[in-house]
């Protein structure tokens, strides 16, 4: 969920000096760090601590947004990102706890089903329409580029990569990579699903389903099977009450935990190193959103 760079469009944007941005004070939809209910109530994997939250995220790409219409600005364009934050995920990181071992919330099933919560209107913004100078200006490269090449704009030199570029480098995005925590936990469940433990455990969930006329070998099955209105609604309380009975998904999270604590032992210092520097990042980010 590493923040990147605002992408370059090409089209039109009148001259000018202007180097406010909207919404850059904004504050981001917060995403509850651990579910707030549910059979995962409070809980949280230990590879999470190595990703960045959506807060983070969104916090990196404000930041590069105001660096980069303050660059734009320099040269003589009024560049108006658009705003981040608007299009909040289901999930506060890339563990997707609250659904890692299928549904495990009843009060959102109830109403939902296997269907996510409404996270309110999907607002995300779209780029500005640039001309072709205020393009190079903002992505450091002309239309007929084929490689990198060194540009200016009316005498002054546009830095590598454009002004884009340039306000990605200036709060230290580009050194992120948070991509081996998210490989990591995907490997984890993974391997958590092939344990005795859960293995055994999945038999009594699928079991408990078959009481209540389900034929089901794990809950990613039943997910798939489950369709929109009452019968999908009714399928996925079957699959948590069963979750419940059998203790599935404390039993799976316990050995999905385990192997994770196992996995950061033996990465330690590379999750560290994407750590301090998507934390060093969101430290760059804060200060340039203060000006």
């Amino acid at each position: 969920m590493a923040a990147t760079a605002t992408a370059c469009a090409g089209g039109e944007t009148s001259g000018g000096s202007s180097t406010s941005v909207t919404g850059t004070n904004a504050t981001a939809p917060a995403l509850a760090s651990t579910p707030q209910s549910g059979l995962l109530k409070g809980r949280s994997l230990p590879l999470e601590d190595y990703m960045q939250t959506y807060q983070q995220t969104v916090t990196i790409t404000r930041a590069v947004g105001v660096l980069e219409t303050r660059c734009m600005a320099d040269y003589g364009f009024d560049f108006q990102p658009p705003e981040a934050g608007r299009t909040p995920p289901p999930n506060d990181n890339d563990a997707n706890i609250e659904r890692r071992y299928g549904i495990s919330n009843r009060k959102i099933a109830e109403k939902y089903g296997y269907g996510l919560v409404e996270q309110g209107e999907q607002t995300g913004g779209k780029m500005p329409h640039l001309t072709a100078s205020a393009a190079l200006v903002l992505s450091g490269r002309s239309s007929r580029d084929e490689k990198t090449t060194s540009h200016s704009y009316q005498g002054k030199q546009i830095p590598e990569g454009g002004c884009a570029g340039d306000s990605v480098r200036k709060v230290g995005a580009d050194d992120i990579d948070m991509s081996l925590a998210s490989k990591l936990a995907y490997d984890s469940l993974a391997k958590s699903q092939e344990s005795a433990k859960v293995r055994a455990a999945l038999e009594s969930w699928s079991t408990c389903m078959k009481g209540k006329g389900y034929t089901v070998a794990t809950p990613f099955d039943a997910a798939d099977i489950g369709t929109a209105g009452s019968s999908g609604v009714t399928l996925a309380l079957a699959d948590i009450d069963c979750k419940a009975e059998t203790g599935l998904v404390g039993i799976w999270f316990a050995e999905d935990t385990a192997i994770q604590k196992a996995q950061i032992e033996t990465h330690h210092l590379e999750l560290e190193e994407a750590r301090k520097n998507n934390e060093n990042a969101v430290e760059a980010a804060e200060k340039a959103l203060r000006g």
